[in-house]
């Protein structure tokens, strides 16, 4: 089945700037670390649907069977309805998803999506849960919804968060979906959301770039106006995002043989001392050094260990949760 010109996973974008779905170009092919995590990602998403349809489980052993398990706890206690797995839902024409679990129910309706990634992932006006929940209002007429993500090796302290929205909520949403796919303006409304943007390299917001950068270096950075330094940032963002997938490419490349321009080449990366076996360490030294010579582990790491980890790792128990700084985002 062909990719959707306006995917539901894209939504935050698009739903800004449509011209960003309407001339989105082939994404650059992502470092091996990330198309690596990315099958992770799907072999676990396969695992959960044999959970939910089969009652198939992994074996113990494996890494992801105590999220599957988890996961299949939480779907095990909603409300007795239809229940839908990985089914394709239109939206639109151009516009179709395919969420992990749908449980349509007269009263609350729930959207439930699994994210195996570790960057935080938030429920509340979650653009892509809103876009699958859409789809359904007219096959039900349930006054709320609930819009689930499941994130078992997320950084947030809990791996699930929920938002329950009132279904005017997601009448509202559809009509800025349909206002998005029928824009044909093809006009491009720059603003945070170009970091993902895969139209990002032929905007003709961006064609100026290349000069704009250079000009704004040779001045002193505060006579950069605030418009100034965002779009600097925005742009040295996007290529830092960029940064790794070209890297690895040379690398590879020099690796070949290919010959290297002058001041390039390869270099052995950078390493440190690392213990031969690092629980005998702790074994040696704690009983010499005390506590100072074992560094714990983090909270996130503490409740994987086992239930009293769990408990300890509770804010107001053994951690704290300190205040952010302020910073600016762009």
């Amino acid at each position: 089945m062909p990719h959707a010109l306006f995917p539901p996973s894209s939504s935050s974008t698009w739903l800004k700037c449509s011209y960003s779905a309407r001339n989105a170009i082939p994404e650059v092919e992502k470092p091996l670390k990330t198309r690596q995590a990315s099958a992770e990602g799907t072999r676990v998403h396969e695992l959960h649907e044999n959970a939910v349809t089969q009652m198939e489980f992994p074996d113990d052993d494996d890494p992801a069977a105590e999220a599957i398990a988890t996961g299949m706890d939480f779907i095990r206690q909603l409300e007795r309805g239809v229940l839908y797995v990985e089914r394709t839902v239109h939206i639109t024409s151009e516009c179709w998803g395919r969420p992990d679990v749908v449980n349509l129910h007269p009263y609350i309706t729930t959207v439930y999506d699994l994210k195996n990634g570790k960057w935080d992932v938030d429920a509340y006006h979650n653009t892509q849960m809103l876009t699958y929940g859409s789809g359904y209002l007219d096959q039900i007429t349930s006054p709320w919804f609930r819009f689930v993500i499941y994130q078992p090796n997320g950084l947030d302290e809990v791996p699930f968060k929920q938002w329950v929205a009132h279904r005017s909520e997601v009448e509202a949403h559809k009509q800025r979906v349909i206002e998005a796919v029928n824009d044909r303006s093809n006009v491009p409304r720059p603003g945070p959301h170009c970091r993902w943007c895969r139209a990002f390299a032929m905007c003709p917001a961006m064609n100026d770039d290349a000069v704009f950068v250079m000009a704004a270096l040779r001045r002193k950075p505060e006579e950069l106006t605030e418009a100034d330094l965002v779009r600097l940032l925005r742009l040295i963002r996007g290529l830092g995002d960029a940064k790794s997938t070209y890297e690895e490419l040379l690398t590879v490349r020099l690796k070949l043989g290919r010959a290297a321009p002058d001041g390039s080449g390869l270099k052995p990366r950078k390493t440190f001392r690392a213990w031969n076996d690092p629980v005998q360490a702790i074994a040696y030294l704690q009983p010499r050094y005390g506590s100072k010579a074992v560094k714990p582990v983090s909270p996130a790491q503490a409740e994987k260990l086992g239930a009293e980890g769990k408990v300890y790792a509770t804010v107001g128990m053994g951690v704290h949760k300190p205040p952010g700084d302020m910073q600016a985002f762009y």
